[in-house]
Parts: structure tokens; C-alpha cells; sequence
């Protein structure tokens, strides 16, 4: 099989289709990922594994010879031994470059913004290597090469969560691990969005019928259609962590609003109809009115410290010290030396969201709720 740019949407539609039948959907990884989509046990039953030919622009008749070269000598054991072993001839860096962005080079090195720069370092290394196998042994592939300075990658790069999507959006074509709704997710929670996988499963009314609901989205897409009887209306297409979903919407401030958030790449929260139909496994959605996350009330987050140890609140100040810019509220309240409490207004401009937050409660001591002013707290993380 082969995948082009073309397939994207069916690869996507694909994937989604798997997770919502309960199929575990495994990342690329170049010691244990075909040429092409396959199979695995894991504990937790079988599995479909990514295909390394599927990602964008890594070209699949190349993904085949490192395959092939993997199972003749083994799974790659480093950076370094995969550049011993791969012909230079083979990868540039633009194929290095989505390897790493998917997430195939984290079996051996799980730094992926550390291994994406460095597909410059492990060129040169695949090509110094190259030079020093004998002339005529080891086909595309050869045997492995010594004396070769080892790969030392960037420690100090980090992607956050918004970069780690970027990239896998590039690799894979649509978002595979992480989706942009799983950043405000906790206001999409404390609005009582379902997601669009969740209200597929809900028991679809015998002889069809309406309900109304409310999802949180990103829209991707969306474009004035002209129905048969000349009534001109939006279709979008949106998506969220379990899918992608098309809706319509006949009124013209939602509409004008669909597509300012598609222009814009914004999630929006979604006040949507259900319309089940007598026959169909999904329910046709139209949207009755959307909200942008960047126009809701100002959001609000509330750290307890539950330990006196005064170390807590140097690494608090330093975790969030780069997260200026927003409109979020940070309120502390810490246990002082004597039992009793203290309660702060860190400030008024946070950017916060659900990384954050779960990066904060990792902290000895610390937990947070965010929700929105004037609405009951949220419990993000148990």
C-alpha cells in the first residue's frame, strides 16, 4: 500500500474509527512498526501499530529497507546505531525530521525535540560511518561502523504539550496522541461537553428523535454551502480527542462565528442538536451556538499546599514563571510553619490550561482546582 498526502483524511478517519470501537492504536516506532499498518499483543489484547510508511514524506519503499535491516540485525539499540547502520543514501533530514515528530525515534530516545534538531548530527554521523564500511558490503544497509564521534542531542530542548501536537499534526497529517481540545479540557468539563465519540455511544432513539447537547471542538474547516432549495448554510469540520466530525449550522452569527474560529484555528465550545435518524449509527449534528474559549469568563486557579517545606514555592514560581501573557487568575494558599494558612493572588494574567495545571500537581504537596470565575471549582487531577 502506498500512502500519499492524498490518503491523510482516510488514515485519520481510520484511526478514529479504531479508537472508537476500542482498539488500541499504537504509535510508529521503528523497532517494532512494518512498512505498513500491523498487528501486536500487548497486555491489554491486540493492537494495531502504526505503519512508519504512513507518516508524511518518510516515503515507504525507504521504510521497507529499514525495516528489512532491523530484522536482520536487530532492533536499533541508539541514535547512534540506527546512524552505524542506515545508508545516508537513504533518509534526509526532512524524513528524519517526521520520524522524530511522530514519535518513531522514542523507543530509543524519548527527548523528540532533542532527536528533531539533531537530524543534521545524525546525517553527518550516517555519513561518516558510511565511509568507513568496506567498499561493496551491506547493500542499502551495512555492517556497523566504529570510530565514529557518538550523537550528542540538545538536553536543554523541551517541546510542551502545544509543540508535541504541532508536530505530530505535520508527521502524521491530523492530531494522533494529544488533540488541541485536551488543553481546555478542563473548562470543556465544568461546561458539561461530551465529546463527539461519547454521544455516538449514547442509545440512538428507536424511531430517531432530537436532544440537545454541548461539545467542545476544534474547527478545522468551514465553508458556505447552498442546499437544494437555494437556502444557503455553513458546513465545518471539527474534531476533538476521539474524531473528526462534520456539522451544519443555519444560523448566521453561528455561522459567521464557525468561521472565524476555522480562519483562526480556535476551539470553541458548541451548543449543538442531535438529530438521530431511524437507520443511521451517528447522529446528524447542527450547531445552535459556539463560544470561543479565548472570550469566556476569566479562568481561575486555586493551588493548595499541603507541606510546610519552603522548597515547594521556589519551584512553583519557577513552573510558571514563563506562563505570563494570559488572562487567568493564580490564587495560593500554603501552610505556613505555625498551622495556619495564607491565601495569595499570584496574579491576573496566567496562561493556563490543563498542562499546567497536571504539571503543577506533580509538585510534593500541591493540588489545584481551575475552573471559571464564579462557577464551582474543578478537580483536574485526582
Amino acid at each position: 500500500m502506498c500512502y500519499d498526502m492524498a490518503q491523510t483524511d482516510k488514515l485519520a478517519i481510520f484511526v478514529d474509527d479504531m479508537r472508537r470501537m476500542g482498539v488500541q492504536s499504537l504509535g510508529p516506532c521503528i523497532n517494532h512498526s512494518e512498512a505498513e499498518y500491523s498487528v501486536e499483543q500487548t497486555a491489554e489484547g491486540l493492537a494495531v501499530r502504526y505503519a512508519l510508511g504512513a507518516l508524511k514524506g518518510v516515503g515507504e519503499k525507504a521504510m521497507e529497507q529499514l525495516v528489512e535491516e532491523r530484522k536482520a540485525n536487530g532492533p536499533f539499540k541508539n541514535l547512534e546505531d540506527f546512524a552505524d547502520r542506515v545508508d545516508p543514501r537513504l533518509l534526509n533530514r526532512r524524513q528524519l525530521e517526521s520520524l522524530a515528530g511522530g514519535g518513531a525515534f522514542d523507543v530509543i530516545e524519548d527527548e523528540r525535540a532533542g532527536v528533531f534538531a539533531s537530524a543534521e548530527l545524525i546525517l553527518a554521523h550516517a555519513s561518516s560511518a558510511a565511509d568507513q564500511r568496506e567498499s561493496g558490503q551491506g547493500g542499502l544497509f551495512g555492517d556497523i561502523a566504529g570510530g565514529v564521534a557518538p550523537i550528542r542531542i540538545d538536553r536543554g530542548l523541551h517541546w510542551s504539550l502545544a509543540d508535541r501536537m504541532a508536530a505530530e499534526k505535520e508527521s502524521f497529517g491530523f492530531y494522533f496522541s494529544s488533540h488541541p481540545t485536551d488543553q481546555v479540557r478542563h473548562l470543556a468539563d465544568a461546561n458539561g461537553a461530551r465529546s463527539f465519540a461519547a454521544l455516538c455511544a449514547l442509545p440512538a432513539p428507536v424511531d430517531g428523535g432530537r436532544v440537545n447537547s454541548v461539545m467542545s471542538a476544534l474547527i478545522e474547516d468551514a465553508r458556505y454551502r447552498t442546499s437544494a432549495r437555494g437556502k444557503r448554510y455553513m458546513m465545518a469540520t471539527c474534531s476533538d480527542s476521539s474524531g473528526q466530525f462534520i456539522v451544519t449550522c443555519f444560523e448566521e452569527n453561528a455561522s459567521n462565528e464557525l468561521e472565524n474560529a476555522a480562519r483562526s484555528g480556535a476551539c470553541s465550545l458548541l451548543r449543538v442538536e442531535l438529530d438521530w435518524r431511524a437507520g443511521e449509527e451517528t447522529p446528524r449534528i447542527t450547531v445552535r451556538g459556539l463560544q470561543s474559549y479565548e472570550s469566556m469568563q476569566q479562568i481561575r486557579l486555586r493551588i493548595d499546599v499541603e507541606t510546610a517545606d519552603a522548597k515547594v514555592i521556589p519551584a512553583l514560581a519557577a513552573l510558571v514563571a514563563d506562563e505570563r501573557g494570559g488572562r487567568g487568575e493564580m490564587y495560593l494558599k500554603a501552610l505556613l510553619a505555625d498551622g495556619t494558612r495564607a491565601e495569595v493572588l499570584l496574579g491576573r494574567d496566567f496562561q493556563l490550561d490543563a498542562e499546567l495545571v497536571a504539571r503543577i500537581e506533580r509538585l510534593p504537596g500541591m493540588t489545584a482546582r481551575i475552573g471559571t470565575a464564579g462557577r464551582p471549582q474543578l478537580s483536574v487531577v485526582g
